[in-house]
C-alpha cells in the first residue's frame, strides 16, 4: 500500500527530526512586519535617549545602582551608579545626566564608576567620579579603596573619629 502524503507534509525517517522547510517567497509575513516595527520603536527610543542626555555610547537598557549604608547606624549614605559603557570622565558624566532624577530623589552623595581598566581583573582600578552634591575630579579607585571611602563617609555621617 502506497499512500500519498498530503501536500506540505513529508515523512521523516524514524529517529530523525523534521527540519523546517524554506520559504517559497521573499515577501515579509505579518509577523515579520510586526517584529520590524518593534525593532524600529526600540531603536527610535534609544536614539531619543542618546540625544536627550547627550550620551557618548549606546543607550543602556538598565543602569545598575547600589545604595551603601553607614557602617555605624545603617542609614543610607552613598549612591553608587555603575557606568557599564563609560570609558572616561565624559562617559561617567553622561551616566550622571542619565540618572539625574534618581540622584536628586535619593539626595545622597552620588558616585559613578566605570568598569575596571582590565576587564579580566575585577579587583583592578576603575575610574570613579563623584557627581553629587558637587562634582569632583575623576580618579582611579580599587575595591579596597572604595570600602575605605565608605568607612570615612560612615565616620563623617556619625561624627566618629
Amino acid at each position: 500500500m502506497n499512500k500519498k502524503q498530503p501536500a506540505g507534509k513529508r515523512k521523516t525517517l524514524p529517529g530523525k527530526k523534521r527540519t523546517t522547510t524554506t520559504r517559497r517567497s521573499n515577501r515579509l509575513t505579518r509577523d515579520d512586519m510586526q517584529a520590524l516595527a518593534t525593532l524600529d520603536r526600540l531603536l527610535e527610543e534609544d536614539r531619543r535617549i542618546e540625544q536627550k542626555y547627550n550620551l557618548p555610547f549606546r543607550s543602556p537598557r538598565q543602569v545598575a545602582t547600589t545604595v551603601h549604608c553607614c557602617t555605624h547606624c545603617q542609614k543610607d549614605i552613598a549612591l553608587l551608579i555603575f557606568g557599564d559603557f563609560a570609558k572616561d570622565a565624559a562617559g561617567l558624566e553622561a551616566y550622571a545626566r542619565l540618572t539625574a532624577d534618581l540622584i536628586q530623589r535619593t539626595a545622597l552623595p552620588a558616585y559613578v564608576i566605570a568598569p575596571p581598566s582590565n576587564p579580566g581583573d575585577l579587583d583592578g582600578p576603575a575610574l570613579l567620579l563623584k557627581v553629587y552634591p558637587s562634582q569632583e575630579e575623576s580618579y582611579f579607585i580599587t575595591p579596597p579603596e572604595w570600602e575605605e571611602l565608605i568607612r570615612m563617609l560612615s565616620d563623617e555621617h556619625c561624627q566618629q573619629q
